[in-house]
């Protein structure tokens, strides 16, 4: 069976090379998921990429609403229609389903269309209420797409989000691409893609993040993109972390490729400990790194550097350090996932600091997708060789369902604490967990002097 590219980014890897030609395709979702612009690409494409003449339905919009909308995204539909490469029509459901009328069948035959958009199925509802005749009516729509031999996407509007409800067309269609616009912890809402059928062809189940970019739909398929069982796997070498002490307690060092949560609350050092792990790694063992932050700008974060005697601003010009400023408000995470092992790769970094992991904890209020999601980022970074050090709030300043999640799935963790001990603050380092190093138990003494990060290990704590 031929496949048809649809040309959206990344959608087709999740149908491991596009839809079957001649089949129907549902989209549906709610008001501002993507329905329109999804479907609109889907011709764009097919006309600009892979030679294929479209048609679009629409029963509402007018066709300059359309031109307009398009533009957005560089799409100039007006001249693909004055090449005869495109037609708008502008209809009602009751001519379209008029079996009389050739409409349809005249439109494609003018431009020699392989590609149809219908915006939206809804309005059959609205020319014909009894089930039986709707689903005949619908029925023959789609077979009468099939012997013109159309691929066509059809917007159907979804009415609530609440209890699943199965209607007809869902079992009438080939393939069934359900779109959704949530709402979540933050200011912004997160688009997400889940294709829940597709007759005669394997897809990558699940949900996947999409944006609405200014070049159109990206889809963000974290599966497509973690090829985490074809990395090579690395010897089981030990890394210095540049923190004096520390390593004493880890019998040597990390082992290589691994991820560490560095946990504390506010002022026991966490941030400062980061940088020196990868400013020591840069200047000492030749180890490029990144510093990606989501809380402190580049600026801010080389001028503290400075009073410990590390030049992270020579460090980025060498291009042995890289500090990137990502603030919370901007984060996607599948997207940031990708992006993050991209850079990476690109810079050949050996070691990653990300300042602070509180970005997945407020994007994600369901634990197993936080775990599903954690997981993704710990095992694509560790499969790439690198040694991360994840900053993390202290267990008890966050949920404690969500950090139980991140340290489980996470190779080691280091507890950071601050005391107030006969009226002196102290800072202790507690390495609570770390697999495959027999390592020192017990609080240890931390100080933060000229010179960074100093743990004084005492045996047994």
């Amino acid at each position: 069976m031929e496949r048809v590219s649809t040309g959206i980014d990344g959608f087709d890897d999740l149908l491991h090379g596009g839809i079957i030609r001649g089949n129907s395709v549902l989209i549906e979702g709610i008001p501002g998921a993507g329905k329109t612009t999804f479907g609109i690409e889907f011709i764009y494409r097919g006309i600009t990429e892979y030679g294929e003449p479209g048609l679009i339905v629409t029963f509402e919009e007018l066709p300059e609403s359309i031109y307009r909308d398009a533009l957005n995204f560089g799409w100039d539909l007006r001249a693909l229609e004055d090449a005869n490469k495109l037609r708008i029509l502008c209809t009602s459901p009751e001519v379209l389903a008029d079996t009389e009328v050739n409409l349809l069948e005249e439109a494609a035959r003018e431009v020699g269309a392989r590609r149809i958009l219908v915006d939206s199925i809804s309005h059959f509802r609205t020319i014909l209420n009894e089930g039986l005749s709707l689903r005949r009516s619908f029925y023959s729509f789609c077979n009468g797409l099939r012997r013109l031999k159309l691929t066509s996407f059809l917007v159907k509007e979804r009415e609530s989000e609440g209890s699943r409800e199965y209607a007809f067309e869902e079992y009438v269609v080939d393939a069934i691409i359900r779109l959704e616009n949530k709402d979540r912890p933050g200011l912004h809402r997160h688009r997400v893609l889940e294709i829940c059928k597709t007759r005669g062809q394997e897809y990558i189940p699940g949900k996947h993040t999409f944006r609405i970019t200014n070049r159109g739909i990206k889809v963000l398929a974290l599966i497509r993109d973690l090829d985490v069982y074809g990395q090579e796997q690395h010897e089981n070498e030990l890394l210095c972390t540049g923190v004096p002490g520390l390593d004493n307690l880890l019998q040597g060092g990390l082992p290589r490729g691994v991820s560490l949560a560095v946990a504390g609350s506010s002022g026991t050092g966490k941030t400062v400990l980061g940088l020196q792990f990868l400013a020591k790694g840069a200047m000492d063992y030749g180890e490029k790194g990144i510093f990606l932050s989501m809380e402190e700008t580049p600026s801010q974060l080389i001028a503290n550097s400075l009073r410990f005697n590390w030049d992270l601003r020579s460090l980025q010009e060498q291009d042995m350090v890289k500090i990137i400023y990502k603030p919370l408000s901007s984060m996607e995470i599948d997207e940031t996932i990708i992006w993050l092992g991209e850079k990476v790769k690109s810079l050949g970094a050996r070691r990653l600091v990300i300042d602070s992991i509180y970005g997945f904890f407020s994007r994600i209020d369901n634990a197993a997708v936080l775990h599903e999601k954690f997981y993704c980022l710990v095992t694509y970074l560790n499969s790439l060789n690198c040694t991360n050090f994840l900053i993390s709030p202290a267990w008890e300043l966050a949920d404690s369902g969500k950090v139980e999640v991140i340290h489980s799935v996470v190779q080691g963790t280091i507890l950071l604490k601050s005391i107030l001990l006969k009226n002196r603050r102290v800072r202790q380092l507690e390495i609570y967990k770390m697999r495959g190093v027999n390592h020192a138990m017990g609080n240890h003494l931390l100080e933060i002097n000229n010179s960074g990060v100093q743990v004084f290990p005492r045996l047994g704590g």
